[in-house]
């Protein structure tokens, strides 16, 4: 096989953290709440109780897009992207490897989108990585789909 990628979401707190950091959050504004219920304004507390509930909301929902992947498959005689969603749906396109080019364009704000282009077909690589992975990855592929074209399908022996 001349390529065997898979392609994850960067996360930059793993979900223990994520715990730490809301139940730390909720012990500092329990305590922040007492004080104001000392003082007579516990109007303010409702508030503070949305505020730690839209900031769990906000770290469930930040894991759960990050739970898709891509898998990049070169070998045989196709190339084969499957696409996972976040909810689990899965999607499969095979694209001839002789015919396929890499795409990067780049926009004038300094990002990068990655294509696949393939007779007509355009499809997207890597939505969910920063500009300098996609260039990386982009090359990678790149890299794999030209030593396919050098040397063709790989012997059923190796």
């Amino acid at each position: 096989m001349l390529l065997d990628l898979t392609l994850r979401p960067n996360r930059s707190f793993d979900r223990r953290h994520a715990r730490w950091l809301i139940a730390a959050v909720g012990g500092l504004f329990f305590l922040g709440g007492l004080r104001f219920l000392a003082l007579g304004a516990w109007p303010i507390l409702p508030f503070m109780l949305a505020d730690v509930l839209l900031l769990l909301w906000a770290f469930h929902s930040n894991y759960l897009s990050g739970g898709g992947h891509e898998h990049l498959a070169l070998g045989g005689d196709d190339l084969t992207l499957t696409q996972v969603s976040p909810l689990g749906a899965v999607r499969v396109t095979r694209l001839e490897p002789y015919f396929t080019r890499v795409a990067v364009e780049e926009t004038p704000l300094g990002d990068a989108h990655l294509f696949l282009e393939s007779r007509g077909r355009r499809l997207a690589v890597g939505y969910f990585l920063s500009a300098p992975e996609r260039r990386d990855v982009g090359a990678v592929i790149a890299a794999a789909l030209s030593r396919y074209r050098a040397g063709g399908a790989l012997p059923a022996s190796v």
